[in-house]
């Protein structure tokens, strides 16, 4: 486990938990609203990740079982994963509240603490470092790569340093700051999405509306039937083959594999993982193709939109350098002064769902240029199709920024729980602390 302080010892993990409790199998249907009152749930696997526990993802319990349900979920607990995939497999989550109507499955265990004066909260942290968890790994045995086991002694032989009682309280009270605070980014995140995607349905059927003299926009109030459906008056139904070029990438399959054309490049490659992982705009690239490689590629300028037409259909992003685009990538950038390109952005975003079920039924789906050409929708006047991006677009600020406060807490958190559960820093306890958290060590 490397360097610990020398005022503490090195113990093992049943030095802190006497047993591990178990479920049973029962079985349990799965339901939109979980447990209603006086029903009894049935935990998934899925209840326990990265530390987590997550009530409501439960099954509930056919009436017939109710009566075999065995173990119900204590507060102050640490639920462990003990059969999973080889990536899941011990993973755990540490318990604040008691769930009284939840049980235990026969995949999970829950901790029963032991008399020695520990923080189950601070043990629960201490499972989740990439050395206990990377033993945890290779302590798990199964015949079958997709399901793999761990064992009550190996779980319970792990390492684990007798961290004097107040120094866990303060460190588990750190690590839970930082907890909280990425809990209130990833709820603000959801938010916002949420928002962000009823905005879009909104905008693109009803439009943001005009503007008056002072620049205030008012709803639309009057609407045309077309083959669409009910468009707001002043749109026009056109196709994007008529307001954009539309083509394909023309990196070929067997270059692809061709060291002559990649070694010493540094022409951007985009490809279909680029653009899955970039937000609005792709600026850089996972490869890179050579001089040789123009020979048999095609560049896109700066204001294309991507889309992937395989693998992950209709997922797009607008180029900020001019790249080369291979095969399983369409570039589409406009070519009418009516279309502006972050509407058409935002357009194409929004009709994700549309691409995917207009997709072949193949071993590998995809679509083609047949379908993205002849795509329909209302064209917006130009101002309003500015104004829709621009709302947009601010929304999508602020996703980055909360993405970034939220990289940013993940990275600390990682940094906190490697230096100080091994001690590497020290936490500072007074002696005022250190005599309340004696008087309340378990017994």
């Amino acid at each position: 486990m490397g360097w610990i302080p020398v005022e503490w010892t090195l113990g093992k993990l049943g030095d802190f938990v006497a047993a591990l409790q178990a479920g049973v199998s029962v079985n349990a249907n799965e339901t939109e609203t979980g447990c209603l009152d006086g029903q009894v749930g049935v935990l998934k696997t899925s209840a326990v990740l990265g530390g987590k526990f997550f009530a409501h993802q439960h099954k509930v319990v056919v009436p017939e079982d109710v009566d075999r349900v065995a173990s119900p979920i204590l507060a102050d607990r640490v639920v462990i994963s003990r059969m999973n995939t080889p990536a899941l497999v011990g993973e755990s989550g540490y318990v604040p509240t008691a769930q009284p109507h939840l049980f235990l499955p026969d995949r999970l265990w829950q901790t029963v603490p032991s008399d020695c004066p520990h923080s189950q909260r601070w043990l629960s942290y201490w499972l989740q470092l990439p050395a206990i968890k990377s033993l945890i790994a290779a302590g798990a045995t199964g015949t079958s790569n997709s399901m793999k086991n761990i064992s009550k002694d190996v779980l319970l032989t792990l390492p684990t340093p007798h961290t004097p009682f107040p120094e866990q309280q303060k460190i588990a009270a750190i690590l839970t700051a930082v907890d909280d605070k990425l809990d209130l980014i990833a709820r603000q995140i959801s938010a916002t999405q949420a928002l962000k995607q009823g905005l879009m349905q909104t905008l693109f059927t009803r439009g943001a509306g005009t503007p008056d003299a002072q620049g205030r926009w008012h709803p639309h109030t009057e609407f045309q039937d077309t083959e669409l459906g009910r468009i707001p008056v002043g749109w026009r139904v056109t196709t994007l083959e008529q307001v954009a070029n539309v083509e394909r990438g023309k990196f070929s399959a067997r270059p692809r594999n061709d060291p002559q054309y990649f070694e010493a490049g540094d022409i951007p490659f985009i490809q279909t993982g680029d653009i899955a992982g970039a937000t609005r705009y792709v600026s850089q690239s996972s490869q890179f193709i050579n001089e040789a490689g123009l020979t048999v590629s095609r560049l896109f300028p700066v204001g294309t939109i991507f889309i992937t037409i395989a693998a992950n259909i209709g997922d797009v992003a607008m180029a900020k350098i001019p790249m080369a685009c291979p095969d399983s990538l369409v570039g589409i950038l406009p070519s009418s002064a009516e279309c502006d390109g972050m509407w058409l952005y935002y357009l194409l975003k929004n009709s994700k769902e549309y691409f995917d079920s207009q997709s072949t039924q193949n071993a590998q789906k995809n679509i083609n240029l047949q379908v993205l050409r002849p795509f329909a929708f209302g064209l917006p006047p130009l101002a309003e199709q500015a104004h829709i991006a621009g709302s947009l677009g601010s929304i999508d600020d602020k996703l980055e920024v909360l993405t970034t406060q939220q990289a940013h807490y993940q990275s600390l958190k990682r940094g906190l729980m490697q230096k100080l559960l091994t001690g590497q820093w020290r936490v500072q306890v007074d002696a005022a602390a250190q005599a309340t958290a004696h008087e309340e060590a378990p017994a």
